[in-house]
């Protein structure tokens, strides 16, 4: 096995059970212990996964082990998400800065890419995004809301959640959705998790979108933000010719995020 096949192999086993032994995923791929170290260094850099002693935790999403619609949600598009989170800690984070996070996983991997930025201070709404948080940026102040924690997302929603955020603000909240469309705008499907979204969008400074290119083209239940309102959107290499052209001409600052191979 090649070895960007096998570090892509070993991505997507780590995916399924959260973490691995270096021992293990030695047996496994029937390698020495130094080239799966290697591997996994690799991989670390990269922002896709956690070294720990004698192994390694797989970063796609905390608590992933808890069921099968979390592993989805994680893995699905997973490099397009790599890639929007790192081009995103590139260009639009800075030492000191307060961010506003929701509880989407590609704004989630924004993250493990923060790791050298300084003196930040994060808020949100997202019990996984605090325990990848505590992960990552463990020296920098994280706030949540506290609120009704929801099953499904595992995030805090509500009027406490809501209401957090009259008293706090950003320079910037990074905001995701399961949809867009020059029609009708950045959506979701998720109605009390939405109305914590727009209560982070006014108290911040700048609202920035993002969305892996799957999502683009399409619509939801519930408006987040009309077209008119989004000033910048970040996606990947996927985007269409045809929506690339129709997003630039609704006046959105739009921002490519390449694709890069684990090597």
């Amino acid at each position: 096995m090649l070895p960007e096949a096998r570090r892509r192999a070993i991505l997507n086993h780590l995916a399924q059970i959260g973490s691995g032994t270096i021992a293990d995923l030695s047996a496994r791929y029937d390698v020495s212990t130094m080239t799966i170290r290697r591997d996994l260094r690799i991989l670390q850099r990269g922002g896709y996964i956690t070294m720990s002693h004698g192994g390694a935790v797989y970063d796609g999403d905390a608590f992933q082990q808890n069921t099968s619609h979390h592993i989805k949600r994680a893995t699905i598009h997973a490099a397009e998400k790599r890639a929007i989170g790192r081009y995103v800690a590139t260009h639009f984070v800075d030492d000191g800065d307060v961010l506003f996070l929701d509880s989407g996983t590609t704004v989630r991997a924004i993250l493990p890419f923060l790791r050298d930025r300084a003196n930040l201070t994060a808020a949100t709404n997202s019990a996984r995004t605090i325990e990848s948080l505590f992960r990552h940026l463990p020296n920098s102040d994280i706030l949540g809301t506290g609120g009704l924690l929801s099953s499904v997302a595992q995030s805090f929603v509500g009027p406490t959640a809501e209401r957090f955020f009259d008293d706090f603000f950003a320079r910037v909240a990074f905001i995701s959705g399961i949809s867009f469309s020059i029609g009708t705008g950045l959506a979701d499907s998720q109605l009390l998790d939405t109305a914590v979204k727009k209560a982070m969008i006014r108290s911040a400074d700048s609202s920035i979108v993002l969305l892996d290119s799957s999502k683009l083209g399409k619509t939801a239940m519930v408006q987040v933000l009309a077209t008119e309102e989004i000033k910048t959107l970040v996606t990947d290499e996927g985007i269409s010719d045809a929506m690339r052209k129709d997003i630039l001409d609704a006046g959105i600052d739009l921002h490519i995020a390449p694709l890069t191979s684990i090597d």
